[in-house]
């Protein structure tokens, strides 16, 4: 027989044989030991991001809102500006008319007037 049960290669075969499991072992408990560190560190990155994000859309929605509210001034005061020109407008319309009622109540005045005067030149020459 070439080898014996108490030949050297094989004591040392042993040996290493019950070191690389030891190693195994070691490396098993450490890589498990880096998941669980790995899947604590990926729930904080989560909770940290959905915080983020929470925050993200409630300062863009009062965003979106500032930004609708100031459209919303503008257009109040675009037609505030355009509703003043419109009154004013109307006002001087309502100038213009009272004006022209005055002016034709003074006309009917003198169309009366002279027909009066008419009349009373007409029965004067057929008096005569």
């Amino acid at each position: 027989m070439l080898l014996g049960p108490s030949d050297p290669i094989l004591v040392t075969l042993t040996l290493n044989e019950l070191v690389l499991t030891q190693y195994v072992e070691r490396l098993t408990a450490a890589i498990e030991q880096a998941q669980d560190q790995t899947a604590a560190g990926s729930a904080q990155q989560i909770a940290a991001a959905r915080e983020l994000a929470g925050k993200l859309v409630t300062d863009a929605g009062g965003y979106v809102a500032g930004q609708v509210e100031d459209a919303g001034r503008a257009v109040q005061a675009q037609l505030l500006a355009s509703l003043g020109r419109q009154v004013q407008a109307a006002q001087e319309a309502a100038q213009q008319a009272a004006i022209a009622r005055r002016t034709a109540l003074y006309a009917a005045l003198v169309a009366v007037g002279a027909v009066c005067g008419l009349l009373g030149m007409l029965a004067g020459s057929i008096a005569l």
